[in-house]
């Protein structure tokens, strides 16, 4: 089983829990993206809230989140995601959508679900993989779609296919 049950919600940016919003915000600031409105295609925020808090655990572990706030943003450039649990603090990535691969994830195993980030995220020069909770819901696999085809519009077209003479049997 999943450690966490999820809820994802479609929304604006403006709508996201206050420190996504604050970190997008600076992100954009610093990367000279524009207006964060204005450039955000879909934006979605899961709240990821932790199954069977077992307290010894916690005595033996460090300070496990028990809430985690997941806001995913896209823009016809990129693919953002920020994360801010109750005892971690928010870390931001970003990746260009010529760089990477997405798909939706589920879990068997752990009946989780979320969408899997393979390429070069944030200032990587080596390809790695990430991984975003998201629940269940139709936005959450409408969020998946959407960045799959807008990584479909965003890669160059293939090079048209030369045909062959004839006598090589074209």
């Amino acid at each position: 089983m999943s450690d966490y049950n999820r809820t994802t919600r479609e929304c604006s940016v403006n709508q996201l829990h206050p420190e996504l919003r604050q970190a997008i915000q600076r992100y954009f600031e610093e990367h000279q993206l524009g207006d964060v409105e204005t450039e955000t295609l879909l934006c979605c925020e899961t709240l990821s809230e932790k199954k069977n808090f077992d307290g010894l655990a916690s005595l033996l572990k460090d300070a496990q989140d028990t809430t985690i706030h997941t806001g995913m943003l896209l823009t016809s450039q990129q693919l953002i995601w920020v994360r801010k649990g109750d005892q971690s603090e928010t870390v931001l990535n970003a990746a260009n959508l010529k760089e990477i691969q997405v798909r939706a994830y589920m879990s068997i195993l752990t009946k989780d679900t979320g969408m899997e980030i393979f390429g070069f995220i944030g200032n990587s020069k080596i390809k790695a993989r990430g991984y975003v909770g998201m629940g269940e819901e139709l936005v959450a696999q409408n969020f998946c779609a959407e960045v799959s085809k807008a990584i479909s519009e965003a890669l160059p077209p293939p090079p048209p296919q030369r045909k062959l003479p004839k006598w090589l049997g074209g």
